[in-house]
């Protein structure tokens, strides 16, 4: 069975936010407490879905956790409920699920959801580079292979193996990446894939190497090409055979899509000192007043308007400069423009006063998801709500 990797928290939930944006759902993670979070989605034609997150590996999901998460999303007659961990679900828990059409998922059915769909490249965004989790496969015996067999591999040319396989593995990690620099924009870019060099100086380069000093995973690979190519009686089959392997697989273009967004609040709604109900959209360019604003060659804008209020009895805070965008693993500021400025009350908002900003942020154009975050910076804590009817019209109110 295919294993997602073992995700921080905090990243899984926003890799499982990433997942339903994905799917024409918009989003909002909140923490509600006990390690657990809440994402809240909602589509187009109104379908809702509610998914609970408890997303820690130590974790096991008993019945006791859910049944009165399941009892609120049933009665407020939610659509879809999922709930998720990267521990494990109690069997009890299972059985119950089936009976109140709730989906499960851990690790084991994430990871087959992410090989079936292709989502690699939104795993990639909040780890080093793996996807799957690699199971440690021992060979079952230590390698005191019958005289005449290991004459016989010790007689194949073991450095273009290793050659041949490094190639491969180079060329499945050269599908880089970029960063830039434009404006407020900040962040870490995205490179080849460093997991290949290590790989590859794990090769083994002689058969004492293959028999003691690799890990086990790489025997396999090694030995299995050693002895078919030994069956075949040639070693010209390697090259062909090797490539039927596959290469690399190239990640998909946001076209004349928008950007999916999703939101990621810092508190609950119900414990927050600012709410923000906020809406999003994708544009090329962005006119404010008489001035037309075009983003810098290869990437467009994403416009995020805001209602904020305050909670308590004094004046909350959310500055512009503590929003960032996170797209594709990289974090970036607001785009400043020039004479133009959607926080014109600096970032205070009064206790019952709805106002209403805006703040606009520059990605590639090849992006096609992203996730609003306030940064831990900001004196309050702040919690997204989304909302259609906010206005993401810098020359609109609402």
């Amino acid at each position: 069975m295919t294993r997602l990797v073992e995700l921080e928290p905090t990243k899984f939930v926003r890799f499982l936010s990433d997942l339903w944006t994905q799917r024409n759902w918009q989003t909002n993670a909140q923490p509600r407490g006990e390690g657990r979070y809440l994402v809240q989605g909602q589509r187009g034609d109104g379908t809702k879905g509610l998914m609970l997150v408890l997303p820690t590996v130590e974790t096991t999901v008993e019945t006791e956790h859910i049944k009165g998460f399941v009892a609120h999303a049933k009665k407020r007659g939610v659509d879809t409920v999922v709930v998720a961990t990267q521990g494990e679900f109690a069997d009890a828990v299972r059985g119950f699920a089936t009976n109140h059409d709730v989906t499960l998922f851990d690790r084991d059915e994430l990871g087959e959801t992410v090989a079936d769909e292709g989502l690699e490249q939104t795993v990639k965004q909040y780890t080093d580079g793996d996807v799957f989790e690699t199971a440690e496969v021992e060979f079952g015996l230590p390698f005191d292979l019958p005289e005449p067999v290991e004459d016989a591999l010790a007689s194949l040319p073991i450095a273009a193996v290793r050659e041949r396989l490094a190639g491969l593995i180079d060329g499945r990690g050269d599908a880089g990446g970029g960063d830039g620099d434009n404006g407020g924009n900040s962040g870490d870019g995205g490179g080849g894939d460093s997991s290949a060099g290590s790989l590859r100086d794990r090769l083994p380069s002689s058969v004492d190497d293959l028999k003691s000093g690799s890990p086990p995973s790489v025997r396999v690979v090694v030995v299995a090409v050693l002895l078919l190519v030994l069956a075949l009686g040639s070693v010209a089959v390697l090259g062909p055979m090797l490539d039927g392997l596959g290469g690399a697989s190239g990640g998909g273009s946001g076209g004349d899509h928008g950007v999916s967004v999703s939101a990621l609040s810092s508190a609950s709604a119900d414990s927050a000192d600012v709410v923000a109900r906020w809406n999003a959209q994708t544009t090329d360019t962005l006119r404010v007043g008489n001035q037309t604003y075009a983003p810098p060659e290869g990437e467009r804008f994403v416009v995020v308007g805001f209602n904020a209020t305050a909670t308590g009895d004094s004046p909350g805070t959310l500055s512009q400069s503590a929003l960032v965008f996170e797209s594709d693993g990289v974090r970036y500021g607001h785009q400043p423009l020039s004479n133009a400025t959607g926080f014109d009350n600096g970032g205070l908002f009064a206790p019952g006063d709805d106002a209403h900003v805006w703040t606009v942020f520059t990605v590639p154009t090849n992006a096609t998801t992203g996730t609003v975050l306030v940064q831990p910076t900001n004196e309050d804590t702040v919690a997204f709500v989304h909302d259609d009817a906010v206005s993401t019209d810098p020359n609109g109110d609402d």
